[in-house]
């Protein structure tokens, strides 16, 4: 990961991979037929769906009884899974290669619907609004944290207090939306 992170994918090569592996190159092919193998396994361990754990509890609207509660939530795992393991260089890495390794694009499309599709479907369990309206909010929500690791330093915020402040836009336009 850490060579990805640096180096990018396409001037990662196999034989760097395993010398900082500390394996034998034929190790390597014993698991992965290819670097592009290799990277598809990543790219699936680095998609956002991944750093969102509590996206799949079924009993989380116990857990958060409001909206901007479980979107914390949520934001705080998306923000401490990618501040490790080279994760958002690697998933950067993955956003720039997408369009011409056709596998990364469908693991991040299959990746990125699942994401929203269930987003979308928490929300409607706290605020009644349209499904699409739902889908449009998380994708903003989503949005801006993606841009947040991308961009973060020029802010200057905290990561709780960049969350403090998206969260309320995104349930006002909700809101706003309800009511339309």
């Amino acid at each position: 990961m850490e060579l990805f992170a640096k180096k990018g994918f396409d001037k990662t090569t196999v034989d760097e991979i395993v010398a900082r592996a500390g394996v034998a190159k034929g190790t390597f092919y014993l698991y992965f037929k290819s670097k592009d193998d290799l990277i598809k396994e990543l790219a699936f361990e680095v998609m956002p769906i991944m750093a969102m754990p509590s996206l799949n509890d079924p009993y989380i609207t116990i857990s958060y009884p409001n909206l901007a509660d479980y979107l914390l939530q949520l934001g705080r795992e998306f923000l401490e899974f990618y501040s490790t393991e080279y994760r958002a260089e690697i998933f950067l890495h993955m956003l720039s290669i997408r369009e011409r390794v056709e596998s990364i694009d469908q693991i991040y499309t299959q990746s990125c619907s699942e994401l929203l599709r269930e987003g979308a479907r928490r929300i409607t369990a706290y605020i009644k609004v349209g499904f699409e309206d739902a889908l449009v909010a998380f994708q903003m929500f989503i949005a801006s944290l993606l841009h947040y690791l991308h961009a973060k330093d020029c802010l200057g915020f905290s990561d709780e207090h960049y969350l403090r402040k998206i969260i309320p836009i995104v349930i006002n336009n909700l809101k706003m939306a309800s009511s339309v």
